[in-house]
């Protein structure tokens, strides 16, 4: 009979044995073999299955434990590298304009030499004027006092070409 008890049973006959007991200054008084057999009544009644949900529920909590473990931890990780993506995109986004403010200081660099050439080309040309100015000048000095001198190599000029 003790294998028909359900679990409910084995708990209303524990009650049962301790409403029977008698009272003494607050205590009960069970007698020891009714509490044996009620108590084996009651481990009989407790299913494999409760056991086993028991140790399922344990197994449960140690996976859900260890689940939010690695959980947080991918959390962590994708945390970091969001944060080393971030990073390196303000790393890029910075060389980027870093790029461009060097290409505009380049090209105005550029403009500058090339403004600074043209124009000692232009003083160089200027100065180049100057002296074939001065060197034609001093030609046509140098001819226009030959001319008035009265050209006297002429006849040693004629003789020479005989």
């Amino acid at each position: 009979m003790i294998d028909k008890l359900t679990l409910q049973d084995a708990i209303d006959r524990i009650d049962q044995v301790r409403e029977r007991s008698s009272k003494l200054l607050g205590y009960r008084l069970i007698r020891d073999a009714e509490l044996v057999d009620a108590v084996a009544h009651l481990r009989t009644a407790y299913p494999e299955q409760v056991r086993n949900a028991c140790a399922l529920l344990e197994q449960r909590d140690a996976l859900l434990t260890d689940a939010r473990r690695q959980g947080n931890r991918l959390i962590e990780e994708a945390q970091h590298v969001h944060d080393d993506l971030v990073a390196e995109s303000g790393i890029v986004k910075g060389a980027a304009v870093q790029k461009e403010q060097m290409i505009d200081e380049a090209v105005q660099a550029r403009k500058l030499t090339e403004q600074q050439a043209d124009e000692y080309s232009l003083k160089m040309l200027q100065q180049l004027e100057q002296i074939l100015e001065r060197l034609t000048e001093t030609v046509r000095d140098s001819e226009s006092q030959f001319l008035r001198e009265g050209r006297p190599h002429e006849t040693g000029a004629q003789e020479t070409q005989s």
